[in-house]
Order: C-alpha cells, then structure tokens, then sequence
C-alpha cells in the first residue's frame, strides 16, 4: 500500500511481522500471516532506512529529513527524533547486536557511530568521497563495513571501548 519507492525492509526474529520504509513518508508494519498492516507511521520525510532495535520494542529510521527517529513499535509513536546529519539526507543504518550502539551514513560522506540510550555520536568516520549508500556492522561487533556512492567499500575498526557493550545483551 506505499505509493512510492519502497527503500529498506525488516523482519522481526520470529517471521511473525515486517516493516517496510517509503520514499512516500510512511514506513507499515505488515502482519505475516495476515498479510495485512497492522501498523503506519507517518513523517514529513522520504524514509530510506529502518531497523528493529534488537529487543524489538523500538525502530530507527532515517531518511531526506536528516534525522534519526526512534519508533515504539507497539503503538507507532515517535519517541526521539536526533539531528543525525549537518547536510545532506541520511541513507543507512545498522544496529550492533546488544542494541547498546548504531551506525548512520548517507550524503554528507560520514559514518556515524552513536551511543542509543544517549542519542549522542560517540565517534565519525571521515573517507568516503561519495554519499555513503549502505553500512553494516560486523556479527562479531569488531568492524563496520560501509559503501558508497564512489564505488568505495570501507572497513573500519569499531572503537575498543565499544565492543564489548556491543556484544552484551539486556539485563
């Protein structure tokens, strides 16, 4: 039911439900077995990425607004919305396995690591010549890979002081 590009969808751990984001300002949450929505969330922003925050009870979107927004997956209220960029839309973004830390990147050429609970960047990685189009962070939580619009395909090591709550799961 989007009316335009469809850009990044995610599946929940257990199959059960998925959510799509939209160039037409809505990211829905699909119920599987129904295959019906059981969810919308609307903002003034073509989205281009989403993510489920490990547990599940929150979303991270991105999008042309160049913020990172923070979703309660049960009712679809926003709860935090964080200038994520200084120029330029952001287009991807990626979760470490403990939900304690993410990764941003799009046009203003920078990878962005912050702090979730904090909402603050903690640390930025400067080298790509392009827009950064697609990041991920590595399962063993060490390294974040990162493409952009230049044909460049980065690795980076992620900061010591982070790998470790990286890999810790909730208490």
């Amino acid at each position: 039911e989007h009316t335009n590009r469809v850009w990044s969808i995610k599946l929940r751990a257990d199959d059960s439900q998925a959510v799509s984001a939209s160039a037409d300002g809505s990211c829905i949450v699909w119920d599987l077995s129904t295959k019906t929505r059981s969810l919308c969330l609307f903002e003034s922003t073509l989205f281009k990425s989403i993510v489920y925050h490990p547990d599940e009870s929150q979303l991270l979107t991105t999008g042309s607004d160049r913020k990172v927004a923070y979703w309660d997956t049960f009712d679809g209220q926003a709860i935090r919305m964080l200038e994520g960029s200084d120029e330029g839309e952001l287009s991807t973004l990626s979760i470490s396995k403990s939900g304690s830390h993410y990764v941003s990147g799009g046009e203003e050429r920078l990878l962005k690591l912050w702090d979730y609970d904090e909402g603050v960047c903690k640390a930025i990685g400067v080298g790509h010549s392009g827009g950064i189009t697609c990041c991920a962070i590595s399962p063993d939580q060490t390294f974040i890979v990162s493409c952009g619009s230049e044909g460049a395909i980065m690795i980076w090591t992620m900061p010591p002081e982070f790998v470790d709550r990286c890999h810790e799961m909730g208490e």
